[in-house]
């Protein structure tokens, strides 16, 4: 997640009665020992475009019925018509189906090609109230692969390691989410919600090599599959769970460490194009933003516009240096933002969050005494909680192991394959 990290906590409601993990032989190109794991690519979908590279059928789920079936030649819509499944080749429908259509191909190593991208595995699509849920299912290595270099960059020779870190830390983030999904019917989005993956057409040979080389190798700590936060760059020191999620517990192998490279004054991290920024927001835009988001997320104020802003305060900065707190004093109240609450408030005129809670501010005010011009002076960039990812590239190019990275930024724990 190496724009501002993978969400570690989240809840979600499921929208469709939960899909079975099992697939078929030929769903799973990968080793079949591998475990499926279920990325869902659209939870609202009107329609579903496919194109194939080989021979391909379409199964209804509920009564394993073929509902059609052709060559690399075809194209297929996917449609709800009157709460039910339609499958459309050459403007022709079949008949209408309850339950999931199953899109799977038959020509040993072939991909089904969904809006616009080649995916391993095969494509679910589920009927729900808003619309279709639409699920690649497939083996969690083959996941990785479509993961990997989509979280850690296109990565060069000798930064290796890295690469084998961030495979390592993405399938225990996989682990730990499929096991928590019990009930839903997907395990992960496929977005910065979880981990951002692109299927076949991200793929890397580097990345390839990374999965192939750690394949199934794990985070523990006492014996279990941790859950494996990471970000793009901690600006110096990565952080604690409460230093950012202020509403979550401190985990112990979550803990603060260092970035700096012994005996320097330098940081592994710092070849980050944003290991320092910053970020100026002018009354207008200042205002804007403010009264779009700050309600959301703050407490203290009423609902609503904020008026006019009269000075803006850090309360507090946490172990890391980062800020705790923050005040926002308006002309209609005191709004109090905590950690990484922060980088939701103050976003951008385009709506990008803020690069991290790692800041210090300035404001000028007019003569009025509203704030004119708020500067940030920052670095980092994302939560800072886990890995830092410009870090472990760091760390890989003065020659440390993955294993050894990984348990630098997850402190107590040790590196070991799935149960």
């Amino acid at each position: 997640m190496h724009r501002s990290g993978a969400i570690f906590f989240f809840a979600l409601v499921a929208c469709a009665s939960a899909l079975p993990r099992q697939t078929s032989d030929d769903a799973v190109a990968a080793d079949q020992s591998d475990q499926p794991v279920r990325i869902a690519l659209a939870t609202s979908a009107t329609q579903a475009d496919f194109t194939f590279t080989g021979s391909w059928v379409i199964h209804n789920r509920n009564s394993e019925n073929v509902v059609m079936r052709g060559s690399s030649d075809a194209q297929v819509r996917v449609q709800m018509r009157g709460g039910r499944l339609v499958a459309i080749r050459d403007g022709s429908a079949t008949s209408r189906y309850t339950g999931s259509f199953i899109v799977r191909s038959t020509t040993p190593g072939a991909l089904v090609r969904y809006d616009g991208k080649r995916y391993r595995g095969e494509i679910v699509i589920l009927p729900t109230d808003s619309g279709m849920l639409v699920v690649n299912r497939l083996a969690v290595e083959s996941y990785l692969r479509g993961v990997v270099p989509l979280e850690i960059g296109d990565r060069k020779p000798g930064e290796e390691a890295a690469v084998q870190a961030q495979a390592v830390a993405a399938r225990s983030y996989s682990y730990v989410h499929m096991a928590e999904a019990q009930g839903r019917a997907f395990d992960m989005y496929g977005t910065v919600q979880d981990q951002v993956y692109g299927g076949a057409d991200a793929e890397k040979p580097i990345a390839d090599d990374a999965v192939v080389a750690t394949k199934d190798m794990v985070v523990k700590y006492a014996g279990k599959i941790i859950n494996t936060p990471y970000h793009s760059t901690c600006g110096g020191s990565t952080a604690a769970v409460q230093e950012v999620w202020w509403k979550e517990p401190n985990q112990p192998y979550l803990q603060s460490v260092s970035d700096r490279i012994p005996g320097t004054n330098n940081f592994y991290c710092d070849p980050s194009p944003r290991f320092k920024w910053n970020a100026t927001f002018q009354k207008d835009a200042l205002k804007a933003t403010l009264d779009k988001y700050l309600a959301q997320y703050s407490s203290g104020g009423p609902p609503g516009s904020v008026g006019s802003i009269t000075g803006i305060r850090i309360e507090g900065r946490t172990p890391s240096d980062r800020v705790s707190a923050m005040t926002i004093r308006t002309t209609r109240g005191n709004y109090l933002v905590r950690g990484n609450d922060i980088r939701f408030v103050l976003r951008s005129p385009a709506g990008a969050i803020l690069n991290s809670t790692y800041f210090t501010a300035e404001t000028s005010t007019d003569a009025s005494g509203e704030v004119e011009t708020l500067t940030l002076n920052g670095g980092g960039n994302g939560h800072g909680i886990g890995m830092c990812q410009w870090g472990a590239i760091g760390r890989a190019r003065a020659g440390q192991d993955y294993k050894t990275i990984l348990t630098t930024y997850y402190p107590g724990t040790t590196v070991s394959r799935v149960d």
